[in-house]
């Protein structure tokens, strides 16, 4: 299922491999000026109810849901062209037979263009990045995070950390004032957005108070710089799962042990509250009780269940529900000009 694993990267925000980007970055602009994101809605490759193909030939839709929605319109970032809709049949028709309502796929380009769709009403559910969701739930107040995916180590979210030599004698966030810090890219939402507005909350302005600032080309870039002691502190981002002493499973430090063979020169001095993966999220006009039949399906594991059907086509590792607070590191991104520092900022060294 080449595709929705595709999307499911996209919406979950993880990069693999030795030099893994933070979780996820800054997507779209739902408020820009751009033209309106063209869809392609799904034609003729779905057989209509009743013709013995369809999930509604054995399983009738249900009266009650259909006077409260007579069709629930699902976003997803898929390429027509390539034969994506025939890959996403499976997510499609376990997602109608478990809600016993009509289910039409929506495609989209690229992820700020569903974002986009989302916001605008084009469809009334759609998997997000954490990041996209919170922008456009920032811009318009009009979403519903329902469900995250989990990753392949089975955590359900990441942390954005700040890591420190070994021997520093920093030891919190509010130690960080005339310091020289290094950050991911500037759009990184775990590696430089997320840590900036929790200096914020702490009552340090990055420009009037850090040494310096800088952002590198990744998270791992980052880190390398303290290592060569050319900046104090970096930003990344980790699972804070699995073993300590090999970076644990997914993140900065991870890419770090599996790069040198160790991860000791580094520590931890301050992690976030846990940040989900991605957010499943529906628009608040959807109604409750459909809202709540998404999260009670996809939400379901016992082998051979729709539900367990439906989350396997979409997310080979499940999902967990999950609620706008979960998502409150990253709202707090978007409040006014936090994690955006900019101005006399300097680099840390020359680009190399």
């Amino acid at each position: 299922m080449r595709a929705l694993s595709v999307l499911f990267v996209l919406a979950a925000g993880v990069a693999g491999g030795a030099h893994a980007q933070a979780p996820d970055t800054v997507v779209g602009d739902p408020g820009g000026g751009d033209a309106p994101a063209a869809h392609v809605p799904w034609t003729g490759e779905v057989a209509t109810p009743g013709d013995g193909t369809s999930p509604a030939a054995d399983t009738p839709f249900d009266p009650a849901r259909l006077a409260l929605l007579p069709q629930l319109r699902v976003g997803l970032v898929l390429d027509p062209a390539a034969g994506d809709f025939d890959r996403a049949a499976p997510f499609r028709e376990a997602l109608e037979r478990g809600l016993r309502l009509p289910v039409l796929l929506v495609a989209y380009r690229d992820l700020s263009r569903l974002q986009r769709a989302l916001v605008a009403g084009e469809v009334d559910y759609a998997p997000l990045s954490a990041s996209a969701y919170a922008k456009a739930q920032r811009t318009c107040r009009c979403l519903v995070p329902l469900l995250s995916p989990r990753a392949a180590d089975g955590s359900a979210g990441w942390h954005a950390v700040a890591l420190v030599a070994r021997d520093s004698p920093l030891q919190r966030l509010a130690d960080l004032a005339g310091t020289r810090v290094a950050t991911g890219p500037l759009q990184s939402t775990g590696a430089r957005r997320v840590p900036l507005a929790a200096l914020a909350a702490e009552g340090l302005d990055a420009e009037r108070d850090l040494a310096a600032l800088v952002a590198h080309a990744n998270p791992l870039a980052a880190a390398d710089a303290v290592r060569r002691g050319e900046a104090d502190v970096s930003f990344g981002w980790s699972s804070l799962r699995g073993d300590a002493d090999e970076g644990y499973s997914r993140g900065t430090l991870r890419d770090l042990f599996e790069r040198d063979g160790t991860a000791a020169s580094l520590r931890i001095l301050w992690a976030s509250p846990p940040i989900p993966n991605a957010a499943h999220a529906a628009r608040d006009t959807l109604p409750e009780p459909i809202r709540a039949a998404i999260v009670e399906l996809l939400s379901e594991t016992a082998e051979g269940e729709g539900g367990f059907e439906a989350a396997r086509a979409i997310s080979p590792f499940g999902f967990v529900p999950v609620e706008a607070q979960d998502y409150a590191p990253v709202l707090a991104t978007f409040d006014g000009q936090a994690g955006s520092p900019a101005g006399r900022l300097r680099p840390l060294s020359p680009p190399r």
